[in-house]
């Protein structure tokens, strides 16, 4: 992606889906499908485009939703993943994403751009370059389609202390803030109480802040300097 991404990509969630849009400046052609169009007449200004579907290195979202609360691996430490035109699918054997991209044995992970193997699995083996799953059967498929498959949380449905919450890092930290508002609140201490709650809400808005949208307008007239 971009290297300026908060200048320069935007996105806004629809229901499920996230729409994602690029900032361009003074142009007027893009690429479609490969071929270079033009695009109408009045686009010769700032305009937010929908971008190239090729987005190097992927897109990351920080957290999912809270249909899984507990995840069993830190969504921070989430970098695995393994994409290209080298992935290949058996009855039940993925090839051309192993040990070797960081998955292992249990992770569940999650298969675009097949022809016929899309969607979410969990691993119960893992070699240097292979990934199976013994519960699912996949669609035989040859090398050759631009694939990725990349890991995705895996519910705890036994949360204990190694447990994480499905929560980006700033969310997290206001939960431990609350947590320890709490515990001061339960033995009394006010003043701590409210340290911790003050902080809580701080972190609260700084992860809003990070979503907000601001608009700005200016009246503009034939000769108007801004």
């Amino acid at each position: 992606m971009s290297f300026d991404t908060n200048k320069t990509w935007f996105y806004q969630f629809s229901g499920r889906d996230l729409q994602l849009y690029q900032y361009v400046q003074s142009a007027n052609t893009d690429t479609l499908a490969g071929f270079r169009i033009k695009l109408p007449a009045d686009y010769y200004a700032n305009q937010l485009i929908y971008p190239n579907e090729d987005i190097t290195d992927g897109l990351r979202i920080e957290y999912t939703s809270l249909d899984d609360p507990f995840i069993a691996e830190s969504l921070e430490s989430m970098q695995i993943f393994a994409d290209g035109t080298d992935i290949s699918f058996s009855t039940t054997v993925i090839t051309g994403a192993g040990t070797g991209d960081g998955f292992a044995s249990g992770d569940k992970i999650r298969v675009i751009g097949s022809a016929s193997n899309d969607g979410d699995y969990t691993t119960t083996g893992a070699a240097s370059n292979t990934l199976t799953d013994s519960t699912t059967p996949f669609t035989a498929e040859s090398a050759g389609e631009s694939i990725i498959v990349y890991q995705i949380p895996l519910e705890d449905s036994s949360p204990d202390e190694t447990s994480h919450i499905n929560l980006n890092k700033m969310l997290s930290l206001a939960c431990v803030d609350y947590v320890k508002a709490m515990l001061s609140d339960s033995l009394g201490d006010i003043e701590k109480k409210e340290y911790y709650m003050r902080e809580f809400w701080k972190k609260i808005g700084d992860n809003d802040s990070n979503r907000r949208k601001i608009v700005m307008s200016y009246p503009m007239g034939t000769y108007a300097v801004r």
